[in-house]
């Protein structure tokens, strides 16, 4: 018979480690349960497809004065530019202009999408777009605005930085805004040309 000392502490020890267990598990959520936040999205690597959420996602944008909740369907097939921005970057609004003269210039052949990671204050937001202060600055080029996800499929650390995205989708560069340039722009829309013919 075992010596009642040791039954005891075998006891103790038990009753510790299965409430010890059961507490544990209360208070870590399970992976499937949601509760530990949006799942983690893994970033796009050079020269691979972006993911197919990527087109089917719904994301606030601004548009011709107006918020609208849209997926990026409809620049699929196209080349596309994304650039990251934010109100606090003085670098960040003087390429506008420029992203619409662009579109200007090659129409259907390319699009471009400003995208906001950073700033929550819609106030803020509105006023680049329509505020007297930055009119020099103005832009027909939509912007995602609150955005978390493509920052996460396109990590950065600086702003303005450009992400662009060939017709298939493929990640072919990430560049400042020196590398915006009417030859890298000329290069993106031949390649598109080229396998039209």
């Amino acid at each position: 018979m075992p010596n009642p000392k040791t039954i005891k502490l075998y006891s103790a020890l038990i009753s510790i480690l299965w409430f010890s267990m059961f507490s544990l598990s209360a208070q870590t959520p399970r992976k499937d349960s949601g509760a530990d936040g949006p799942s983690h999205t893994d970033p796009v690597m050079l020269g691979f497809r972006v993911p197919e959420e990527f087109w089917s996602t719904q994301f606030t944008v601004f548009e011709n004065g107006t918020y609208k909740k849209q997926t990026l369907e409809r620049y699929r097939g196209k080349p596309l530019i994304l650039d990251f921005w934010a109100t606090w970057c003085t670098s960040c609004m003087p390429n506008f202009p420029k992203l619409d003269r662009f579109k200007e210039r090659y129409g259907d052949d390319i699009n471009f999408l400003l995208v906001n990671s950073y700033d929550r204050d819609t106030a803020k937001v509105v006023d680049i777009f329509v505020g007297e202060k930055y009119a020099k600055y103005r832009t027909k080029t939509p912007s995602i605005l609150f955005d978390s996800y493509l920052k996460q499929l396109f990590p950065h650390q600086a702003v303005p930085i450009f992400i662009w995205l060939d017709d298939f989708g493929r990640l072919g560069a990430t560049s400042i805004s020196d590398f915006l340039n009417e030859n890298q722009i000329e290069v993106l829309t031949n390649k598109r040309k080229g396998r039209k013919k």
